[in-house]
């Protein structure tokens, strides 16, 4: 015996549906749309929605990268031409050794000063220097290596008080004087003068000759004239003019003030 079918009826209204119907015959719903609505419904949760830039980012973006781009080359040429400036400065510029500006000199430490009462000049020197001799119109420093004299005196040239300094130097002593190099820039203080580098053969107490080099700066101002004699032993294959405390007889010119 054959089973019946189901009995349907409409979800909408509940009248029973006829077999194959495709609508309820008293609300017109469609059979369809109710097994549609029959069916369970699964939710899912929507995916995020992608964000995207505004139109005017897409053309600030390049700007900023191609900014960056340019101060990452400026500041790396900034860093190559200190370099190379510091090679030029370091390595091709000769080395000042006589009356250079303080600046490219370093200070002596623990000064001592001397005064000349005659002539009212005062001059800085360094500390460890032991003093030989000293009066009104000047000082006779014991140095490392040799002796520096800074002399007073009224009135004067220059060039004529370095030239009579170098001849006065008595002869039994001081054999084969040979200029070597004038100082360029040559100055006591803040006033220019003339300055001269000399090699020669020292005698001693035991009739020994010894080379060494000595440098004559002299200056004048408002009447009164300023020699400074530097002397030590000859070291022409390391240091400039072959003075190995050039440095310390350069510092000491500027260190001389003036009334």
């Amino acid at each position: 015996m054959a089973s019946q079918a189901p009995v349907r009826y409409c979800g909408r209204c509940g009248a029973p549906l006829p077999p194959n119907a495709t609508f309820c015959g008293r609300c017109g719903t469609p059979v369809l749309m109710q097994a549609a609505a029959a069916r369970p419904f699964y939710g899912y949760p929507q995916p995020p929605r992608a964000t995207y830039p505004a139109a005017g980012q897409y053309k600030l973006a390049p700007a900023l990268i191609a900014g960056g781009l340019v101060l990452i080359l400026i500041v790396v040429a900034v860093l190559v031409g200190g370099f190379a400036l510091s090679q030029f400065v370091g390595g091709n510029h000769s080395t000042c050794t006589v009356n250079c500006s303080p600046k490219f000199v370093t200070p002596l430490p623990e000064q001592a000063t001397y005064t000349s009462s005659a002539y009212k000049f005062q001059v800085n020197y360094f500390s460890q220097w032991t003093v030989r001799t000293q009066d009104a119109s000047g000082i006779t420093l014991g140095t490392k290596m040799g002796l520096v004299q800074v002399t007073g005196s009224s009135g004067g040239n220059p060039d004529q008080v370095l030239q009579s300094t170098v001849s006065n130097l008595p002869t039994s002593q001081w054999q084969d004087v040979t200029l070597v190099a004038s100082v360029k820039g040559a100055h006591i203080g803040n006033q220019d003068g003339v300055g001269q580098v000399y090699s020669a053969n020292l005698v001693g107490a035991s009739q020994t000759a010894a080379k060494v080099r000595f440098a004559v700066i002299v200056a004048s101002q408002k009447g009164v004239t300023v020699a400074i004699f530097a002397l030590g032993p000859a070291d022409p294959k390391n240091f400039p003019y072959g003075m190995p405390e050039g440095q310390a007889f350069d510092y000491l010119c500027t260190e001389v003030a003036w009334a």
